[in-house]
């Protein structure tokens, strides 16, 4: 597997948006929850998902899941290789995911400094309700990085 992008500080600038649309299976649900050890009968019972919200049409995915997507479109798109997260400082979850649910992640470029970025993101459904947020701080990759990366993917 490669990543599509590896962006320095000076290919990126304040104001920069990516956009990408996500949605999680039953089977990443499961992934998810033997691997993290979650074994939260809302994330694979339905009826334990609607005792605590009635009206779902199906299990919850777990909140978390949401955050390593985010992780994966920093690390593969934008800024891409090379790059590392610092800081997450992710928002509560205001309404319940569920699979098949399509969510459209941004990620806005906020501030930048010589090696670092600060991104703004937002996770939205469908009809276009905030479902969840964060803040985000990522060490860019430098230009020594970025010819290594180059001479890798041609």
């Amino acid at each position: 597997m490669k990543s599509t992008n590896c962006l320095t500080s000076s290919m990126i600038k304040v104001g920069d948006v990516l956009e990408r649309k996500i949605s999680f299976t039953h089977q990443d649900v499961v992934d998810y929850c033997n691997l993290a050890k979650d074994f939260n009968a809302i994330h694979h019972d339905i009826e334990a998902a609607r005792l605590r919200f009635p009206n779902i049409k199906d299990i919850v995915v777990p909140g978390a899941l949401l955050q390593i997507a985010i992780a994966g479109i920093f690390g593969s798109h934008f800024p891409g290789d090379g790059s590392l997260g610092l800081t997450f400082e992710p928002e509560r979850v205001k309404r319940p995911v569920c699979p098949g649910d399509e969510l459209l992640v941004k990620l806005e470029l906020v501030r930048k400094k010589v090696d670092m970025a600060e991104f703004k993101i937002t996770i939205e459904d469908t009809t276009g309700f905030q479902v969840s947020g964060a803040k985000s701080r990522v060490l860019l990759p430098d230009d020594l990085y970025r010819k290594w990366w180059e001479a890798q993917n041609n």
